[in-house]
């Protein structure tokens, strides 16, 4: 089983640093084959609309930045976790640029599910969904909203459903990631 992390850690919030050696540290004492992306400190450009990606070079955005290589690694993965600060129900500014330039991975065409247009398979097979927001104070509104979030980009990204952890707070790192090892071991990458 392959797994790609993607973590913005720019915030320099505690409680975020702890997640993100936390993760790491179980996925390598339990031996998986991952790859992680800490994108707080990388230059990544917006995306610009041009549909580049899904006519000039499908599959892949023009702006050759570390975005690029996280799109590929993505689709090589079985397991995409993503670790974000919640900022008012939403993914960190970082992460969101990582999403919306992975919308080459999809095609322009659309489809309706439940009652609801999406874009279109480009491969055959995706990986699956699993977002991890954390912050202090967030709201009832600002989970659901986060939640509601995760899964409409899983549905858009080909997957039936996402795996949503909140952590609260220093307390909650442990448990939040031992929550997501439990979800790994049960997708099949028990070690």
């Amino acid at each position: 089983m392959r797994i790609l992390v993607l973590s913005d850690c720019s915030d320099e919030k505690e409680t975020g640093k702890k997640l993100e050696e936390e993760l790491i540290g179980k996925l390598r004492s339990k031996s998986y084959d991952f790859k992680h992306y800490n994108i707080g400190k990388e230059e990544i450009n917006k995306c610009i609309g041009c549909f580049g990606c899904w006519i000039t070079s499908p599959g892949m955005c023009i702006f050759d930045d570390m975005t690029r290589e996280i799109c590929r690694e993505s689709m090589n993965s079985d397991v995409y976790v993503i670790l974000s600060e919640i900022k008012y129900g939403c993914y960190s500014p970082k992460i969101k640029r990582v999403l919306d330039r992975s919308i080459g991975n999809v095609l322009p065409f659309f489809k309706i599910i439940k009652g609801e247009m999406h874009h279109a398979p480009r491969y055959e097979r995706y990986p699956d969904l699993c977002f991890i927001g954390y912050g202090a104070g967030i709201t009832r509104e600002e989970e659901e909203t986060f939640r509601e979030l995760g899964q409409a980009n899983a549905i858009n990204f080909q997957v039936e459903k996402a795996e949503t952890y909140i952590c609260r707070g220093l307390q909650e790192t442990e448990a939040v990631v031992d929550r997501l090892a439990g979800y790994i071991e049960k997708r099949g990458g028990e070690k």
